[in-house]
């Protein structure tokens, strides 16, 4: 499908008949419903390190476990539950955006696990399904909702009759943690604050660990959800940023397009000067003005590319009748989904 507003044409993926079976996420607020506690009582699940300052961290593994694994078999687990008695093929998206940094620095044997789509194994031996149909995304920040909609593909073109979508990330590595605080993007001992008021210095984002998971299937049966389109673009105007106002125009208008007026938009919001000033031009600029805004980095941290999936799975907690949920991903990677309740 195309959609146009104002000139603008972008390629919508429309979906007739997916509905979401079961979600679920770990963050440093809880699971899902937990953390939509946490959201509600406009409070914050970060702690403060001396050092590092703010951030929204998770307890380490267990010795001798994958904690990447770990973490997405926790917040895939019910999701999983209500699918696993449907027949037929699993589309499987188990995605990091970079897999686990730590393998780079350690024995080279971890090196390859260190790349993004090398925890599918370990994933589908807890699921016990030995065949699946593979759909391994990396996107920067928005792998999860990338994530999501190529398993939501999948099952429109009939190569499947179920789907996981599980995007897992975690900031454990000093690496990763050093990357982003060179950038200048970590907000350090001031708590983190979206979409900064006029006249004062954005604060950046508070490094987090997240993981989350959403179930598909088609027709009745499901959970309360119905995915109804999602848009993927990019902006390929700047190596590292997004530039051109058109891009996120483009995607809000494919989303109003398919699913006007929603009565929530859960923003990507990380708190830093270029990112939040970009996206707060494109949702001011367009039929879409005025619908409330939710940013959830703030209270639960940056979960790298698994924040699209963590952030969808609390937001669908909140009592509204559709929604619309945006991922922007470092390099120009933009995303967003837009559902309604059954």
């Amino acid at each position: 499908m195309l959609a146009s507003i104002a000139g603008v044409s972008t390629p919508v993926s429309v979906y007739d008949d997916l509905h979401l079976a079961g979600w679920d996420c770990r963050c440093s607020a809880g699971d899902a419903a937990q953390a939509w506690q946490v959201v509600g009582g406009d409070a914050h699940a970060l702690s403060h390190d001396p050092v590092a300052g703010w951030m929204g961290r998770l307890p380490a593994a267990p010795a001798g476990l994958d904690p990447i694994a770990e973490l997405g078999w926790q917040a895939a687990h019910r999701p999983w539950s209500s699918i696993a008695e449907i027949s037929g093929e699993l589309a499987l998206s188990v995605s990091t955006s970079k897999g686990d940094p730590a393998g780079i620095l350690g024995p080279a044997k971890g090196f390859v696990a260190s790349w993004p789509g090398q925890h599918t194994a370990a994933i589908a031996s807890h699921l016990d399904v030995p065949w699946f149909v593979d759909l391994p995304v990396a996107a920067a920040c928005a792998t999860g909702l990338h994530g999501l909609l190529a398993c939501a593909d999948a099952l429109a073109a009939g190569r499947a009759s179920r789907a996981l979508a599980l995007s897992i990330d975690a900031f454990r590595p000093p690496l990763v943690d050093a990357g982003f605080r060179a950038l200048g993007v970590l907000c350090g001992d001031r708590l983190p604050q979206a979409f900064a008021l006029v006249g004062t210095a954005p604060t950046g984002f508070a490094p987090g660990d997240g993981a989350g998971a959403v179930a598909l299937r088609q027709g009745s049966g499901g959970a309360g959800w119905r995915l109804v389109s999602g848009v993927r673009l990019g902006d390929a105007s700047h190596a590292t940023e997004f530039q051109d106002p058109a891009t996120l125009r483009a995607l809000l208008a494919g989303l109003w397009r398919t699913c006007p007026r929603p009565d929530l938009i859960c923003t990507h919001a990380t708190g830093t000067a270029v990112g939040d000033a970009y996206e707060r031009a494109g949702l001011m600029a367009g039929p879409w003005r005025g619908i409330p805004w939710m940013h959830l980095k703030p209270v639960i941290g940056h979960c790298l590319g698994a924040s699209g999936l963590v952030e969808l799975a609390i937001a669908l907690h909140a009592p509204v009748r559709s929604l619309w949920k945006l991922s922007l991903g470092f390099g120009g990677h933009a995303v967003g989904v837009a559902l309604v309740r059954d």
